[in-house]
């Protein structure tokens, strides 16, 4: 069900969206049947011991209170067996770090709409290695660019939900 069904069609829904045949609307709705199949069979992978292949923190940073694409990557992330904690909107760095310790995150996707809280994300960053934070992180959102995510220190960066799985799976050495 997972692999064939939800995983699937979020996939094919992926690739609509890549090639530009696919809007917002139709990945919501995909996002929403997948997240609705997800909470039918969750106990039930739990029960024949399917394990996360990750566990990823997901919030929009500190004066950011966007969440439509935060949660596009949560779910999309979720259907290809990602464990997501989500935080929430306007998280504080300790948040992150707090939760990212205590649930021993494998990655931290942290969320910007607005450019005013991208320097966020680079304070997060610096205080997270700091920290010893042994997650990787990645970024994304509307005002985000690779070369933004580099000049920070960001292991990774996604411009869509879809390519967040790819950047995900890459960074924790896990195959297609």
């Amino acid at each position: 069900i997972l692999e064939s069904g939800l995983a699937a069609g979020m996939e094919a829904i992926g690739t609509r969206w890549k090639e530009g045949d696919a809007f917002i609307p139709e990945v919501m709705l995909a996002a929403k049947a997948m997240h609705a199949g997800m909470d039918l069979i969750r106990e039930d992978l739990v029960k024949i011991g399917i394990k996360p292949v990750g566990r990823v923190i997901i919030g929009t940073v500190k004066g950011d209170v966007h969440d439509i694409g935060k949660r596009l990557v949560s779910v999309t992330m979720e259907a290809f067996g990602f464990e997501m904690i989500d935080v929430g909107v306007d998280v504080d760095m300790e948040k992150f770090i707090e939760t990212a310790r205590s649930k021993e995150a494998d990655l931290i996707c942290m969320s910007a709409l607005l450019s005013t809280t991208m320097p966020e994300m680079a304070v997060n960053i610096t205080t997270f290695k700091k920290e010893g934070i042994k997650a990787k992180t990645m970024v994304g959102g509307a005002v985000m660019t690779q070369e933004y995510a580099d000049s920070i220190g960001a292991d990774g960066y996604a411009p869509d939900a879809f390519t967040a799985v790819e950047k995900a799976r890459k960074l924790l050495g896990l195959r297609k």
